[in-house]
């Protein structure tokens, strides 16, 4: 039995991230009363993820040790995508194998939330960090009228938004 509720299901635009364990944490993308997918580690330096959804996982892993680059796997070993961390900016341009292209940005400069925003669709996702939140330390709201054949599932895209926070967040505190 599938222990996530398929996305298709869901009833409102603003959903939060759920924070599981202080040690070893995992993170659920729910609504309150259903779970919609999951992030976890393999370890604590956030170097191996695991997204699980209920169209299936997916893996984001570092392209190589000194590497910037952080390829996006269904499963353990089929790349569907990469992300790609821009040189002098805090953009980071996400790319899948069919086309799909996206940006996760902040847009101001002491900004609390990350937006993936789309050319031609215009802002797809927002991940607002809550202030002294520690169960409930994100806020997702996403625009339900977009809906294309090539755009992977929004918890996936949510997680790999909420990924890419923690990471800026581990490397600002190290």
């Amino acid at each position: 039995m599938n222990e996530f509720r398929n996305f298709d299901q869901v009833k409102t635009a603003e959903l939060f991230v759920k924070r599981h364990k202080w040690f070893f944490p995992y993170f659920e993308l729910t609504d309150g009363q259903f779970v919609y997918g999951k992030l976890s580690y393999k370890n604590n330096y956030k170097r191996y993820a695991i997204i699980e959804t209920a169209d299936g996982f997916w893996t984001i892993k570092m392209k190589g040790l000194l590497k910037r680059n952080l390829l996006i796997n269904k499963g353990d070993d089929e790349t569907i995508g990469t992300l790609i961390p821009a040189t002098w900016k805090r953009d980071i341009l996400l790319e899948m194998e069919n086309g799909f292209k996206a940006t996760y940005l902040y847009k101001k400069f002491f900004a609390r939330s990350l937006t993936l925003s789309h050319d031609m669709y215009g802002d797809i996702i927002n991940l607002k960090q809550e202030w002294w939140s520690f169960s409930k330390p994100f806020t997702v709201t996403y625009d339900p009228s977009v809906k294309t054949n090539d755009m992977p599932p929004i918890p996936l895209l949510a997680l790999i938004g909420l990924h890419l926070t923690l990471i800026r967040q581990a490397q600002a505190a190290s």
